[in-house]
């Protein structure tokens, strides 16, 4: 292998770290932890411009139950371990050692294979930084090249060589055990993010029958408790009010059970609801077009709360498992576009949901949405539409032209008379398969609901 060949292998080991940093990153991004996500969109883009959320939210992003990012993440930090001995090692056993790690990466390029022609004809998008570690792979496998020739001496025939496999071998059964333990652990995160916001899964339906109902006396207690029913005749006397009392108030005082009902409540009020009539041609959908559950959210650029439930859907996307498809509708909070409004909430916002139907004219709507999202605005012209849709990817000369079309106006104020005929009067404002939803931190609770009418598995509960 040469005199070089303790540089080789610093070459092959040094490209492994960085290897296994990129997998790292992607296996944060997949879990939607918010600096990774941030890190990724600005290192590959967001939306239609950039393959890995795509690939990220995609059914082939996970293997055996773990996501590929895991995987990688422990192959090349198992080959870094090899690789670090094999430096360590004696000079006659070098070659031998850094064949082993060649063998290996043969066999993981022949795997990047695979999973580029996944991206190419099953996905249909390209996760740059997965790119990435294949050529940093491939970078390393040059770099070791030359062990095919040098290495003459059987690994096994020295107590040393042994001793290094066997190093090798515990070594990696750890990192494997590490990394697996760290999804586990970046799973219960996110579910744990999710519940913030966007609730919990609903009950298993045993339980769900057996949910609690506050008794009727609960209507003076609370606003979101059903009207009082009339006692059963006979039973109007002390004692019966005080066990109605004791139930109540065995409930207030059992968060969990009192949890369970707002939550089973929530759920009979979204049953309950009215199918609203809405218009979902030409609207930017984000998800697999055959899932089982439609979710429309009506939503304002400069919207706080908008900002934070988009962060919330996208880290929960991954999770959802194919089930929600979710369609973006503009309902600006700004009286200039928007004549129901007496006064402007948001300026500017009604330049932006400009923006987003331009962006969706360009095929780029998810680009410009999480870009837009992405960046701290009280306000907005149409200098910082332009701006916003330059660093998203657009073509900002159609989209100058766009913003100026008489055309896209109709198509914004069509949305937001429909929105009026809904009575919106707020964003964000979420419907779940044409029915309001009754509090965002139900929405993952109806949603598994709505999934499992439909034949879905249910959702994991946060931390299974």
């Amino acid at each position: 292998m040469e005199a070089s060949a303790g540089r080789r292998i610093a070459v092959a080991l040094v490209l492994c770290a960085l290897a296994a940093g990129v997998a790292g990153l992607l296996l944060l991004q997949h879990h939607g932890e918010p600096r990774a996500v941030a890190t990724v969109n600005q290192a590959c883009g967001s939306g239609d411009s950039s393959g890995c959320d795509q690939v990220a939210q995609s059914g082939w992003s996970r293997v055996a139950g773990f996501p590929v990012a895991a995987w990688g993440l422990a192959f090349y930090l198992s080959l870094g371990l090899l690789l670090l001995l094999a430096l360590a090692a004696p000079a006659e056993l070098q070659p031998a050692l850094a064949l082993v790690a060649l063998g290996a990466l043969a066999v993981a390029l022949v795997a990047d294979l695979g999973l580029l022609a996944v991206q190419a004809f099953a996905i249909h998008a390209f996760c740059k930084l997965c790119l990435l570690t294949y050529v940093l792979g491939g970078i390393a496998f040059a770099a070791l090249l030359p062990a095919r020739r040098a290495a003459t001496e059987p690994l096994l025939s020295r107590p040393e060589g042994r001793l290094a496999l066997a190093g090798v071998a515990a070594g990696s059964l750890a990192i494997l055990a590490f990394v697996f333990a760290a999804d586990t652990t970046l799973r219960g995160r996110a579910a744990a993010r999710t519940a913030r916001l966007l609730g919990a899964p609903a009950a298993a339906p045993a339980a769900a029958t057996a949910a609690p109902e506050l008794p009727a006396a609960a209507a003076t207690a609370t606003a979101e408790a059903p009207a009082a029913a009339s006692a059963p005749p006979g039973t109007q006397d002390a004692a019966y009010w005080r066990e109605q009392a004791q139930k109540l108030q065995a409930t207030l005082d059992d968060p969990h059970k009192l949890e369970e009902y707002f939550s089973a409540k929530a759920q009979r009020d979204h049953d309950a609801a009215p199918v609203a009539p809405i218009d979902l041609a030409n609207v930017p959908m984000r998800g697999p077009a055959e899932a089982p559950v439609t979710v429309v959210e009506y939503s304002d650029f400069l919207c706080p709360y908008c900002r934070q439930l988009a962060q919330a859907l996208g880290g929960f996307m991954p999770q959802a498992g194919g089930r929600i498809k979710i369609y973006f509708k503009n309902y600006p909070l700004e009286s200039s576009c928007n004549p129901k409004l007496p006064r402007s909430i948001h300026t500017g916002s009604c330049a932006l949901a400009l923006g987003g139907l331009c962006a969706q004219n360009q095929g780029k709507f998810e680009a410009y949405h999480d870009r837009v999202f992405a960046t701290e605005m009280h306000s907005a012209q149409p200098s910082d539409v332009l701006r916003i849709a330059g660093e998203a990817g657009l073509n900002t000369q159609a989209m100058e032209g766009c913003l100026d079309d008489p055309k896209t106006k109709a198509a914004l104020d069509a949305q937001i008379a429909e929105g009026n005929r809904l009575g919106i009067t707020s964003t964000p404002t979420v419907y779940i398969d044409g029915k309001k939803l009754p509090q965002i931190n139900y929405f993952v609770a109806i949603v598994d609901k709505e999934a499992r009418k439909k034949g879905s598995p249910p959702l994991a509960q946060a931390g299974h």
